[in-house]
């Protein structure tokens, strides 16, 4: 009688020790990040900042930018943190990297998925931008409501594609989605 492949099967990847495991990662790379913040290595938003606001004059929506400040015509932006996408960042490296794969599929998985959340995440703040200066009474259902859906689907649905299309290969895959 063979054994049927699957998650079940393979070692490591009971659902509790993945979700463990996750919870893990996840912490660790929030803890690590915040120590680095607190010690002021890192400066929240800068450099997400003046992407979109380069982005935003090249359309003809005028702004200024000062670090991590943009002015806008009808709104004042904090970039912070939580604006960068490094949640959503850590949030789907951990997602990879819990999850039981070959080392190559989780770098593959890593190296695609990080640059495609933040072209995301700047697309995100320039359509926000937009709707700023041409809907400034829904800019905010966007940021708090639409975009905050979308981003969570986005991060979701790249995991899945990153199964399908990288861990799928593998021979024993984990979960067939």
């Amino acid at each position: 009688m063979q054994k049927e492949a699957g998650a079940s099967n393979r070692p490591g990847s009971s659902l509790v020790k993945t979700c463990i495991l996750f919870a893990v990662i996840l912490a660790g790379l929030h803890a690590f990040t915040w120590l680095f913040a607190l010690k002021g290595y890192i400066q929240w938003g800068n450099g997400t900042a003046q992407i979109v606001s380069t982005i935003l004059n090249t359309m003809g929506i005028q702004n200024i930018v000062d670090r991590n400040i943009i002015c806008l015509h009808n709104d004042t932006w904090n970039v912070t943190s939580e604006c960068t996408a490094v949640n959503a960042v850590f949030l789907f490296v951990s997602f990879v990297l819990a999850y039981s794969s070959e080392f190559k599929s989780k770098a593959i998985g890593v190296a695609t998925g990080i640059p495609l959340i933040l072209t995301i995440n700047i697309i995100r703040l320039v359509v926000l931008g937009w709707v700023t200066e041409y809907w400034p009474k829904h800019a905010h259902l966007f940021h708090d409501y639409v975009w905050e859906t979308i981003f969570i689907f986005f991060i979701i649905s790249l995991w899945f594609v990153w199964i399908n299309l990288v861990v799928s290969r593998e021979k024993n895959i984990a979960v067939s989605c």
